[in-house]
């Protein structure tokens, strides 16, 4: 006596079947947020948001600007650091009100 269970699509227009859903993570502690865009809320405005990110030169970028330099990097090389976000700090930014809410640093 085995049965068989049959999944079929729905057959009538608008007709869905429940799949499970997880809701996104809220990330409610500043100091743990990651460096990609994530969802918060904003200590000012105190919406739920998803925050902008965008990366800005640190310590950490002239660092190893300096160190290349030293090392004997030529032709302008030691300005690399510059234009790679691995070596800059990642800014969370509130979408509606536009307050930066932290900075991730490297270092």
């Amino acid at each position: 006596s085995n049965i068989v269970y049959v999944v079929a699509p729905p057959t009538i227009p608008g007709d869905h079947a429940l799949l499970p859903f997880t809701a996104p993570e809220v990330v409610l502690e500043l100091d743990k947020l990651p460096a990609a865009p994530c969802r918060t809320q904003c200590p000012e405005c105190r919406q739920f948001i998803t925050t902008e990110t965008f990366s800005s030169v640190s310590s950490v970028t002239w660092l190893v600007c300096i160190m290349t330099a030293l090392v004997g990097c030529v032709a302008g090389c030691c300005l690399i650091p510059f234009c790679m976000d691995r070596f800059k700090s990642t800014n969370h930014r509130c979408p509606k009100c536009r307050t930066l809410i932290t900075t991730i640093k490297k270092l």
